[in-house]
């Protein structure tokens, strides 16, 4: 969370492989087909990941705030391909990360809490990397305008992490076919996001 919120630097590849800890354990708890959808979620996830990077040119989480600090949020930058390419890869995502919250599914209150914690990681990852707020980069921003950046940002990330988990509440009592279908149709999409990205290159 420290490397999210900027407080210790690093590469992008740094939040991939938090996310794979995390699937990981989670993978040693579930048999074969659903640690499966696990994984692959994470996979998809990974690729959205890299899209943002790859329309920045950089893996360097400080790099991209800062282009997001002077151009805006990477979803509305153009040109237009680019910043399609970057909102069909948010939302795959999103949608991923509800297949990916319900593997395994949550029990009791402690599981939901758990979980809701770690989609609320995922879900910053994503906020910071495709829709940080403009001006999050806040070194020399006076007390009144940091308070106001870092209220956006958090409500930025909450706003993903509820439709992420709205989502795997429709999901949650579907069978194994539906969820394998959208984690299919996801990975297409960040295919197609990806072909478009490096169309703009």
């Amino acid at each position: 969370m420290a490397y999210l919120l900027g407080l210790v630097p690093g590469p992008l590849v740094t939040v991939v492989g938090g996310l794979a800890l995390i699937t990981f354990g989670r993978a040693l708890l579930l048999p074969l087909l659903p640690s499966a959808r696990a994984v692959l979620s994470l996979a998809v996830i990974a690729g959205a990941v890299g899209i943002g990077a790859l329309r920045w040119g950089t893996l360097d989480l400080a790099e991209l705030r800062g282009v997001q600090a002077v151009l805006g949020p990477t979803v509305t930058v153009g040109p237009p391909a680019a910043a399609i390419a970057c909102g069909i890869a948010l939302g795959a995502a999103v949608v991923v990360l509800a297949v990916w919250f319900l593997e395994p599914a949550p029990g009791d209150r402690t599981d939901h809490v758990w979980g809701g914690f770690e989609v609320a990681l995922v879900a910053l990852a994503l906020a910071t990397i495709f829709i940080d707020p403009a001006r999050s980069v806040l070194h020399g921003a006076g007390l009144a305008i940091a308070l106001l950046e870092i209220v956006r940002w958090a409500g930025v990330t909450a706003v993903t992490a509820a439709v992420a988990l709205g989502i795997a509440r429709l999901l949650r009592d579907t069978g194994d076919f539906v969820r394998w279908v959208v984690l299919g149709v996801a990975g297409a999409a960040v295919a197609v996001a990806a072909a478009l990205i490096a169309g703009t290159l």
